[in-house]
């Protein structure tokens, strides 16, 4: 598998990502089977066994269901996770989150961002995300409010790069105005 290493980063990542979207089946809150854990354990295992070491998530995806079933199959396989780089996005709400009749709506606020990590990380069974992105822009987002949520979470070792998903130029560059982390990741 070929591999190359992030600029900004030193991540070295293979150039096929595997996406966790569809792994957590159908959203609502349901208790995963012996297996499917199994199921999920062995994907990873071969992605790894193939030299795929950068696994994509998101914490919408499956309603949180994908990272949390991802995080119950690697408690059986601890050593894969210095061998991977999780990465996960945040900024999105579903309709109906977290009351009935929210809509659905792009949310950067501080306290969105760091209540996001915070359940993904618990979700994914780790203490860190090696990649953190921005789910899509946020029109009414306020960058000082990302920057602050940032420096929080890359503070505390919860998050150690950056980086944004389908933004375009000059939504990167109005970020890095603000930001001190490298935004090193703009995933089309």
């Amino acid at each position: 598998m070929d591999t190359y290493t992030i600029a900004g980063s030193g991540l070295v990542v293979s150039r096929i990502a595997y996406g966790c979207m569809k792994i957590g089946g159908s959203p609502g809150t349901r208790v995963f089977t012996d297996s499917e854990r199994n199921a999920v354990g062995k994907l990873i295992t071969t992605a790894c066994e193939q030299g795929i070491t950068l696994i994509d998530h998101a914490d919408i995806y499956a309603h949180g269901n994908s990272e949390r079933i991802f995080g119950e199959a690697m408690r059986d396989l601890p050593s894969l996770r210095d061998r991977i780089t999780l990465q996960s996005k945040c900024g999105i709400w579903h309709k109906d989150d977290p009351n009935p009749g929210d809509p659905a709506r792009y949310d950067f606020s501080y306290g969105h961002l760091v209540s996001s990590v915070e359940g993904s990380l618990k979700r994914l069974n780790t203490d860190r995300l090696d990649i953190l992105l921005l789910h899509r822009p946020d029109p009414l987002g306020e960058p000082e409010e990302v920057a602050r949520a940032f420096d929080e979470l890359h503070a505390s070792g919860k998050v150690i790069n950056f980086g944004v998903s389908n933004h375009t130029p000059l939504q990167i560059e109005l970020l890095k105005r603000y930001v001190k982390q490298p935004l090193i990741v703009n995933q089309l």
